[in-house]
């Protein structure tokens, strides 16, 4: 608490000594957030308590203040976690200052002096970001250099540590960044526009280990291109990295490769984006062993879409580090109004698939000393890319296959009806939340766990009224593994701009377990004062695995009243 009422006098100070000497005074701004949750026992959704706190009222908070005036720019983030809520990682426990900076933003040079958040490319060798509701925050506390020397080209140049809850990697960041854009620097005329990058991203930790030689120097290089041409948009990204053992990998010594591309057109109504990807051995992370969503360096791309719906959103998909190909195609056409399938106010349909498939594997092993073999401290296996199988390895991870209707049927009321199709490979996906790495290795020639579903959602918006409106979900889900069939019902009454309300059951009337045929029923209110949003629940949280963009957590079942408030300034 001390360092914020520091940083604050310190932003205070500043900003009154502006204001004796009248000059401009800059402009204070910032949000805050405080979420808390209060935990009752419930033996139906968590029969052995494991989930359960041993406090029952569990708080999390942060503050953000930045302050601007002309090219320069400051500012903190305060955070407390009193404990953490169940769910989050366990390291974010305790206060403190977590980000400060100063940043200058001049015309051909920006300079961060302190934490700050930084991509290169698609991110496949450097993405450090913020993902709060995944408890990730891999932002890097050093310097950063950007460098415009002329129209269309840029320099990057970063170094620093990463964060790590409320500390600091082991090892120190270097990379190097840059991109040209050609129509800009030789003043292209036409619609073409072609932009090259590349970047380089080095780690340095210093190991002492008795098992294994961890390299103290780990370096990754990727190069890309972006080409737009009218309607189309074509990227490219390939990546290397070097040898770098991790629990992550079993601790093999094989360098990493990583291809991504994504192709898209868009034109009179109708888009089409079409997305592939390979990622052999490429867990990136400051740190070789650590927590599963902490210090990861690169963000592999999912090429999968992210659901919202609660349902769907159950079996999302999460990307296997130890290597994975697959590809996705999307496609959507809106029929326009005042015709035959348009109707009076159009129709928009869109069609979604996926496939994401293990790499072609030879495996690498060696006696462990006890008759067993294993892949670790040897090269782990050799995969090519050739006519025989493309790539693709024997394994099915994952399938998404799914149908959206949007059709505004008069006025007052908008249909939204979705399908959906997944195959999931539990061992590779649910596991490898959990860190268990390679699926090919670890089933021996057996049959990974994997099951069909089946999901269907009818979404419907009824504006009763001017400023009213009532939104109503109705999802079913089919599976014959995992836990079986679901039915969900959603009522959400919005009085705009200052309330709503809201009423959720989720039943999971197909477990094989009677006993936990049980009902998740939440109720939810909200309240909007000026820039301050209340909002108070009570209810039941289903276990599962929670994602965004591919990296996922566990989250367990719990059962209490919660409070969120958030504000802005």
């Amino acid at each position: 608490m001390k360092k914020l009422l520091v940083a604050t006098a310190i932003l205070a100070g500043a900003y009154g000594s502006f204001a004796q000497s009248k000059l401009d005074l800059g402009q204070i701004s910032g949000n805050f957030q405080t979420d808390a949750q209060y935990y009752f026992r419930d033996s139906l959704i968590d029969p052995t308590g494991e989930a359960y706190p041993d406090e029952r009222l569990l708080t999390t908070g942060f503050l953000n203040l930045t302050y601007t005036r002309g090219n320069f720019m400051a500012g903190v983030r305060y955070e407390n976690y009193q404990n953490n809520r169940v769910g989050l990682p366990p390291g974010y426990k305790g206060e403190g200052i977590t980000y400060r900076y100063a940043r200058y933003m001049g015309d051909k040079i920006d300079i961060t002096v302190g934490n700050f958040y930084e991509q290169f490319g698609s991110g496949l060798i450097l993405r450090a970001y913020e993902e709060r509701g995944l408890g990730i925050d891999n932002n890097l506390d050093g310097v950063r250099l950007k460098v415009t020397p002329a129209d269309g080209l840029t320099y990057r140049a970063i170094v620093g540590r990463q964060r790590n809850y409320f500390d600091k990697s082991n090892s120190i960041v270097r990379g190097f960044d840059t991109d040209w854009n050609m129509k800009n620097s030789l003043k292209w005329e036409s619609n073409i526009n072609l932009i090259l990058g590349a970047g380089l991203v080095s780690k340095y930790q210093e190991f002492d280990s008795p098992t294994y030689e961890y390299p103290n120097n780990v370096a990754s290089g990727a190069l890309r291109f972006n080409l737009i041409t009218g309607a189309f948009n074509v990227y490219g990204e390939y990546a290397y990295k070097a040898n770098d053992p991790s629990a992550d990998n079993f601790e093999i010594y094989k360098p990493g490769e990583a291809f991504y591309l994504s192709a898209s057109y868009a034109k009179n109504n109708f888009g089409v984006i079409f997305s592939a990807k390979r990622y052999d051995n490429f867990s990136w992370r400051s740190q070789p062993n650590t927590d599963p969503q902490q210090l990861l360096l690169g963000y592999l791309p999912s090429a999968t879409t992210l659901h919202t719906y609660t349902l769907p959103a159950l079996y999302a998909y999460n990307t296997v580090l130890t290597g994975e190909q697959g590809f996705q195609i999307e496609t959507s056409y809106k029929f326009p109004r005042k015709t035959a399938l348009g109707g009076k106010y159009g129709t928009y349909i869109g069609l979604s698939a996926a496939v994401s498939k293990s790499i072609d594997k030879e495996y690498i092993t060696r006696d462990d000393g006890t008759g067993v073999q294993t892949i670790s401290g040897t090269d782990g296996y050799k995969s090519v890319f050739d006519t025989k199988n493309w790539g693709f390895g024997e394994y099915l991870y994952f399938t998404d296959l799914h149908l959206d209707f949007k059709k505004k049927l008069n006025k007052k009321l908008k249909l939204n009806f979705s399908q959906y199709f997944f195959h999931f490979n539990e061992d590779a996906l649910r596991k490898g939340v959990a860190g268990v790495a390679d699926i090919g290795f670890d089933t021996s020639g057996g049959t990974p766990h994997a099951y069909n579903i089946h999901s269907t959602v009818v979404e419907l918006l009824w504006k009763t009224k001017p400023g009213h409106s009532l939104r109503t979900e109705l999802q079913g889900l089919w599976t014959e593994g995992d836990r079986g069939d679901w039915a969900l019902a959603l009522f959400e009454y919005s009085i705009s701009p200052k309330w709503f309300f809201a009423v959720q059951d989720a039943w999971n009337y197909g477990n094989a377990v009677k006993d936990l045929r049980v009902h998740y029923i939440s109720v939810t209110a909200g309240y909007t004062l000026d820039r301050t949003r209340f909002q108070l629940g009570y209810g039941r949280q289903q276990q599962g695995v929670f994602c965004v963009g591919g990296i996922c957590r566990t989250v367990p079942a719990s059962n209490g009243f919660s409070l969120s408030i958030t504000s802005n300034f």
